[in-house]
Parts: C-alpha cells; sequence; structure tokens
C-alpha cells in the first residue's frame, strides 16, 4: 500500500511542487502534521478527530492526501460556501501544483437541481399566475443553456421567488428511472458523476440523508467510499437530529395532496375519486387547526384509503399510495415517539410544525456512519471545550478514535483584545435592553463600524438592531430585513465601514478576513432556551445517567457555540479587532473562569477606554 504519510511530508517540503506552484503557499508545521496525521488514517481505515484552530489550513491538510490516495473519498462540509470553494477553487489549485489529475464531483442536495418533468408540468398549468409564469419562463430559458442544471446558476433563488417546489422534486416526488426526463435530469446526471469520480465533493445534509435511506427500504444517493472527511464536523450533531427524526408540517401534506390532484387529473377519468379527494383534503386542512393528531390521523387515514384503493391503476398511483402510507406512520410517531426520540410541536395554527428527534445523537451517527469499514477524519476549529474531545465525543459518537490539537498561528495576543464588561444588568430586565443598546453604540462608534453584532435570539436581535440602524451613521444591515444571507455578507464586506446585526447563522461559517470586519460583539452566553424540549430531554437522559446537565450540556454547548461566535473575528495574520461579550454573570458566576479557559489567548479588559485605546492605536 502507498504510504500516503510519507508523501504528504515531501510534498509540503520547502522545496516541493506544492510550494512553488501554488498561489500564497506558506509553510506551516501544524499544518504538515494535520495532514500527516490524515494519511495515516487513510491507510489504517482508522478514525481521527483533530481540531484545527482558524489559520491552521486544515483544507489543504486534507487535499493533499486525498489527492495522493488512490482511494475513493467523500469529502462533506457544513456551508455551501466551502462546498463550492473546495470545487471550483482549492481543489483546482491543488491539483495543478501537484500536477495529479484525480476526478472530482461536486453533489448537491436535490433541491439545488432543476427538475425538468416537474417544471414542464409546472409551467403549462393554467393557474399560474402573471408574475410566477414570468418567473418560470426565465428558469426555461436558462435551462436551455446551463450545463449542470444547478439552480445556482440563475441570478434569482426560485425559493424567494416562490417557485422553487414548481422547478424541483422532492424523494417522494421524483420518479427515477421510471421518469420521461431521466436521461436529461441535472440529478442524475450529477450522482451518475459522483458514481464515477475519485473523489466527491458534497455536504453533510445529503451524506446524513443518504445514511437514513441506506437504512430504509430506498436506494442510496451516495456510493460508498473509502475514507470520508468532515469538515465543520461540529455541526453533524444538530444536523443529525433532523435527518433521523420526524418533521410534519401542513406544507408536507399540500404537497401530497397538489401531486394527487395533478395525477388524477392526468388520468381524467376519476371524477367521483377527484371529488372524494377534494373533500377529504378539506377535512385534512380542518383537522390540521385543531389541537392534537387525533383528528388528523383519522382524516388522513381516510385519504390513504382513497389512494390505497387506486393502487392498481397505475405505478404513480402506487408510488403516490406508498407517500400516504409514510406520513400516516410520521402522523402515529409524533404522537407516540419510539423509545429514545422526544416529540413537540412549535408554531400556531398553519405555521404549526411537528418535530421528533434523537435525544442522543451519539449512538444514531455511529450506527449510520462510524460503523462503515472506511477511513473517517472529523474536522474542525472548535471540537474541544476546556481543552478536552470528551464533549464532541459524547454527541458524535466516536468512541474509538486518535484526537489532536493543532493551534493557530495567530498571535491573539498581539492581534486582539476581549473586552468583558462587569456592569452589564440582566439583559431580560428593563434597563437591560437599553444598557446592552448603548454599550453596542459605543462600542461600534470606536470602531468606526466594522462590526458584527451577534445575538443568541431573534427577540434581541428585533429590539436591538433597528435601534442601532437609527442611532448609527453607518450602513447597519439586520439578517430578516436586509436580504438573504449571502446578500447581507457581500454588502458588508463591499461596504468597509458597515454593521451586519445576525442570530446563529452568522456564528460560523463565516469568513471576513481583513479591516472590514474588526469588531465582534456578542449580547450574553449562547446558553439553549431552558424550555426546549431537546435539551430538556437530553438533560433528564444525562442525569439519570447520574450526570449534571448544566455541567454536562447546557454550559458544554454553550462554549462550544461561543467559540463559533468569537473565531470570526481573525481570519488572517494580519487582521486586528476587538471581540466583546457583554455578559457580566462571567464574573458573577462560578461558570465564569471555564468560559473565559476557552477564550483565545488575547488581553481581556473590562474598561471602555481600553478598546478606544486599541483602535486608535490601530489607526495611528
Amino acid at each position: 500500500m502507498k504510504n500516503i504519510a510519507s508523501q504528504v511530508r515531501r510534498d509540503f517540503a520547502a522545496d516541493s511542487a506544492l510550494a512553488t506552484g501554488l498561489a500564497g503557499y506558506a509553510r506551516r508545521e501544524e499544518q504538515i502534521n494535520l495532514a500527516e496525521e490524515i494519511g495515516t488514517a487513510f491507510e489504517q481505515k482508522s478514525v481521527l478527530l483533530a481540531e484545527a484552530e482558524t489559520g491552521t489550513g486544515k483544507t489543504l491538510a486534507y487535499l493533499v492526501p486525498a489527492l495522493r490516495s488512490y482511494e475513493k473519498i467523500l469529502i462533506s462540509t457544513h456551508t455551501k460556501a466551502l462546498q463550492d470553494q473546495l470545487v471550483h477553487r482549492d481543489l483546482p489549485s491543488v491539483q495543478k501544483a501537484l500536477g495529479i489529475g484525480r476526478k472530482v464531483a461536486l453533489l448537491k442536495g436535490r433541491s439545488n437541481y432543476l427538475c425538468p418533468q416537474r417544471l414542464q408540468r409546472s409551467i403549462t398549468s393554467p393557474e399560474l399566475e402573471s408574475r410566477t409564469q414570468k418567473n418560470m419562463l426565465k428558469v426555461l430559458k436558462w435551462s436551455e443553456s446551463t450545463t449542470d442544471g444547478d439552480l445556482s446558476g440563475l441570478d434569482f433563488d426560485v425559493f424567494a421567488k416562490g417557485i422553487g417546489q414548481m422547478v424541483t422534486a422532492t424523494a417522494d416526488q421524483c420518479l427515477g428511472v421510471k421518469c420521461g426526463e431521466y436521461d436529461v435530469c441535472p440529478l442524475m446526471k450529477a450522482r451518475q458523476r459522483a458514481q464515477s469520480a475519485d473523489i466527491v465533493v458534497t455536504n453533510h445534509s445529503l451524506l446524513l440523508a443518504d445514511a437514513a435511506l441506506k437504512s430504509g427500504e430506498y436506494g442510496e444517493i451516495l456510493p460508498m467510499f473509502d475514507a470520508y472527511v468532515l469538515d465543520e464536523a461540529h455541526s453533524l450533531p444538530e444536523l443529525a437530529c433532523q435527518h433521523f427524526g420526524i418533521q410534519l408540517t401542513r406544507l408536507k401534506l399540500i404537497q401530497w395532496l397538489n401531486d394527487m390532484q395533478a395525477l388524477l387529473d392526468e388520468m381524467g377519468d376519476e371524477p367521483a375519486l377527484k371529488k372524494d379527494v377534494v373533500a377529504a383534503g378539506r377535512d385534512v386542512l380542518d383537522a390540521w387547526l385543531k389541537p392534537g393528531l387525533d383528528e388528523l390521523k383519522d382524516a388522513w387515514h381516510g385519504m390513504f384509503d382513497l389512494a390505497e384503493s387506486r393502487r392498481e391503476r397505475s405505478e404513480d398511483m402506487a408510488r403516490i399510495a406508498d407517500r400516504a402510507g409514510e406520513i400516516l406512520v410520521e402522523i402515529r410517531m409524533v404522537m407516540q415517539p419510539a423509545d429514545g426520540f422526544v416529540g413537540w410541536s412549535d408554531g400556531e395554527g398553519e405555521n404549526k410544525r411537528y418535530t421528533v428527534a434523537p435525544v442522543e445523537t451519539g449512538p444514531v451517527l455511529k450506527q449510520h456512519l462510524w460503523d462503515r469499514p472506511a477511513a473517517f477524519v472529523l474536522l474542525s476549529a472548535t471540537l474541544r471545550v476546556s481543552g478536552s474531545f470528551e464533549y464532541a465525543r459524547l454527541r458524535l459518537g466516536v468512541d474509538v478514535a486518535d484526537d489532536s490539537f493543532h493551534a493557530t498561528p495567530f498571535d491573539y495576543s498581539r492581534q486582539s483584545m476581549i473586552y468583558l464588561p462587569r456592569h452589564m444588568p440582566d439583559s431580560r430586565s428593563p434597563q437591560g435592553v437599553e444598557a446592552l443598546t448603548d454599550e453596542m453604540e459605543t462600542l461600534i462608534r470606536a470602531s468606526q463600524g466594522r462590526a458584527f453584532v451577534l445575538f443568541t435570539s431573534w427577540g434581541m436581535l428585533n429590539q436591538v438592531g433597528p435601534e442601532l440602524a437609527r442611532r448609527l451613521p453607518w450602513h447597519v444591515l439586520i439578517q430578516g430585513e436586509s436580504g438573504s444571507r449571502d446578500a447581507i455578507l457581500e454588502t458588508f464586506r463591499k461596504d468597509t465601514h458597515s454593521v451586519l446585526c445576525g442570530t446563529r447563522s452568522f456564528w460560523e461559517g463565516v469568513d471576513v478576513p481583513g479591516e472590514a470586519l474588526s469588531m465582534v460583539i456578542i449580547d450574553k452566553m449562547p446558553f439553549a432556551p431552558p424550555n426546549d424540549p431537546l435539551l430538556k430531554a437530553r438533560i433528564q437522559r444525562c442525569e439519570e445517567k447520574g450526570g449534571h446537565g448544566f455541567r454536562d450540556i447546557q454550559l458544554p454547548e454553550a462554549i462550544a457555540t461561543l467559540r463559533q461566535g468569537a473565531g470570526r473575528l481573525i481570519r488572517s495574520v494580519d487582521d486586528r479587532g476587538v471581540m466583546a461579550l457583554l455578559d457580566s454573570r462571567l464574573y458573577a458566576k462560578a461558570y465564569g473562569r471555564e468560559v473565559v479557559r476557552n477564550l483565545p489567548a488575547a488581553p481581556i479588559k473590562d474598561d471602555l477606554s481600553e478598546v478606544r485605546w486599541f483602535f486608535e492605536e490601530q489607526d495611528q
């Protein structure tokens, strides 16, 4: 077998093709050590848990051994931005520098690809509004020239325009090899490319969806691999709750009803059945608004019986009857979650949503992923809590794994400062929001904009964000008001003195090096809401095993999230900035010292004048 680790060490030598041929390459010992560890994991088919702090260069550290390996490798990320960066920038440049030509394929989830069959069916519908029809015609024109059917190639978001469901197919709606458009289907072509590629780049959601399918009755999305590299691995537990659980919404029922109606329209010879389906559909939607699920179960059972009575008419009808049966099973599971799962509902009326999720994600991930005969490399800048991998091991379910830590090359003591004020009142008190807003305004004026303001809740964002926009002379971008996440980030990067106010989606996966981001403000410790049903179930399970809910779950979870938020600030060796956490409980509570241990190794100040001096010194 090829000794990948030894080859990797040679690739990172000072006179190597990589060092001389890759633009911007800088030798980093921690990066080389990580690359060797990854090469060894590939060779030994072992599991590696690695924290590589910001600036280590973990992307290159796994791309080199992946390219040097002869085996079939999957690289999975959490964010689309990193996925696209790998395929369109990083992999081509590293392959060119090394002179290696391994076959690479990009595979996204099905909602990213055009479904030609649904486009044709939807665009001919006489019920299309003029605005919708205009957008549909744009998609049709684009479809004639696109080479891959990836909807990101459009100059607008089809889901934001309300036509996403008309031009894409869910797994339930997809006809697979029975579809008349199968030979030209962008999704199927992408999957075929993935089957024959040496390296496939995808995302965690698709990987977990595939793992769930492999355990059921349906076909796989992804082939099997010899090695899996999971970047941004800290996000896996939360995603596992979604993919190995259930989400039941009114929209899911409506999609089935619409598909049933469309099928009956195509058949054209079942007027009595169509009338019964319309009536039963009304009963279903009325039952959705009632408390509890008993009436919904009964109403949907009637709908299932109608579909089942015509199962023999066609394969399409059999398929839609199967889907009705699956939804009936989900309703029953929501009413009575299986052992090891917890269920809850949120929202009201038509927006109500029922969720069932595994209480512990470790066993689920182990069963569906880590038990495969393959190498697994799990990477993130934030896998440890207080210097330990124990919490990550528990959440990820990787009992038998090597672990390694690779420190950042950034000099936080010189490049940054941490501001932890002692005087902030409880943000829930009447004076708390006003004091928080005043403090944020003062800090942002000191940095002359150039700030991320990260909130732990939508409620606080909606209270404080508009007030900051009113007070400050710079452009204040507010999540939910100022456009899509990508549009907000693009504006922030271009407008050097702008301010971005956001919630959890901006705490990670955001890279803004340079002057545009010089201040990160976090309103308070990001503890999960104590009334969260899943958190309560996890705490109960933890305490049943003799653990302590706050110490073993709530605090590690909050620290891990805080480390992600703090990591937005320093993204290069030339960056300078201040991270402010406006939560004086760090001085009053016993856990404060533990939190501070997990912050970057920067000087900690509690005086606003120190922040002003930091920026005045920077501007000189």
